[in-house]
């Protein structure tokens, strides 16, 4: 299945390809198309929202459910994209939601400055760095070094596939992180992108530091080697754990939002309640005020975050103690539950 999303995040359709056509549409493609168009989103909040798919008619939602039975699935935004089979890469996500947004929130910045040298961090399907990659080749001003950096080894496998056709003259390097081990000392680079875990845990420092909001920490901690004085890091926050990160990362970095987008917290794991640990994780969310809540679920979904592209900078001039001087950002407290009208 070929999900297509358009540049301005509006429309989102899915399509039929290869085999699919004839195994789930009958027939074959209109000549010279390269499948079928089997249905059209209008401002997705999800790249997959199976709320509004199981709301189709059923003839219609009978068919989107057959296209998901394939085993592969290529997503495309912007002219970029990339083929996620799942069977080969566990545990590597296709591009969601917030991938999409972030890069939207890049579209702008490499054309005003494509970058020369590069850093991904927790680069997933490699879609990212394929984007940056691909956006500088474009505008005739490719990017000399990239790097890629995982815990998950079949992310660091993924981004190789990604990368192979647009890599160039490129020098791509890739470092596989290992959970409870810093971020590798490098740099600095002019853009690093970071897509991190946002969703706070409690105990997370306990069980799995990679579920919680550590990565934050490591590249506030990284911040003088990962980036200089011009280069820019851009990297996604959510309103779950907001509170606590923007003013960590004020107090080191001069901040500028560039993207923001309400989407369901459709993560089953945490929201189900069917084991002890997601029981706890629902309760900590709830009471710390951190969700956005449709009680009515007339949207589809009960619990909402407002998601935040940011680009932060190192500023020419730092305070004691690595404060930015001049900073406008921000503390944010903790909400209680906001109702959303939709």
């Amino acid at each position: 299945m070929l999900i297509r999303i358009e540049r301005n995040l509006r429309e989102l359709s899915l399509w039929a390809v290869g085999d699919e056509v004839r195994e789930a549409v009958g027939g074959a493609p209109p000549k010279g198309a390269r499948g079928v168009r089997v249905h059209t989103v209008k401002d997705p909040r999800l790249v997959l929202d199976t709320a509004a798919l199981l709301a189709l008619p059923s003839v219609r939602r009978d068919l989107v459910m057959r296209l998901l039975d394939f085993p592969v699935r290529e997503t495309e935004f912007d002219g970029v994209s990339v083929t996620w089979p799942k069977h080969r890469f566990p545990g590597v996500w296709s591009p969601t939601i917030d991938t999409l947004l972030l890069a939207r929130a890049l579209r702008p910045l490499l054309r005003a400055r494509p970058p020369r040298t590069f850093l991904e961090i927790g680069c997933g399907s490699g879609f990212l760095s394929k984007y940056v990659l691909s956006k500088c080749r474009d505008a005739g001003s490719p990017v000399a070094e990239a790097r890629l950096m995982d815990i998950n080894p079949d992310a660091l496998l993924s981004g190789m596939e990604a990368l192979a056709p647009v890599q160039g003259d490129t020098l791509v390097s890739y470092s596989l992180n290992r959970a409870g081990r810093r971020i590798p000392e490098s740099g600095p680079y002019d853009l690093v992108v970071c897509n991190p875990p946002y969703v706070p845990r409690p105990h997370a420092e306990v069980n799995n530091p990679f579920e919680g909001l550590f990565l934050y920490g490591e590249i506030v901690r990284m911040a003088p080697r990962l980036l200089a004085h011009g280069s820019r890091l851009v990297l996604m926050l959510s309103s779950t754990s907001e509170a606590e990160v923007r003013p960590a990362l004020a107090r080191v970095f001069a901040l500028r939002d560039l993207a923001s987008l309400e989407v369901p917290l459709k993560i089953p794991v945490i929201t189900a309640r069917l084991s002890k640990e997601s029981r706890r994780w629902m309760d900590y969310l709830e009471k710390g005020g951190r969700l956005l809540e449709d009680p009515t679920e007339k949207s589809g979904y009960r619990w909402w975050q407002r998601l935040t592209v940011v680009e932060a900078r190192l500023p020419a001039t730092l305070g004691s103690a690595g404060t930015a001087r001049g900073s406008s950002s921000p503390s944010r407290r903790a909400a209680r539950p906001v109702r959303l009208a939709r």
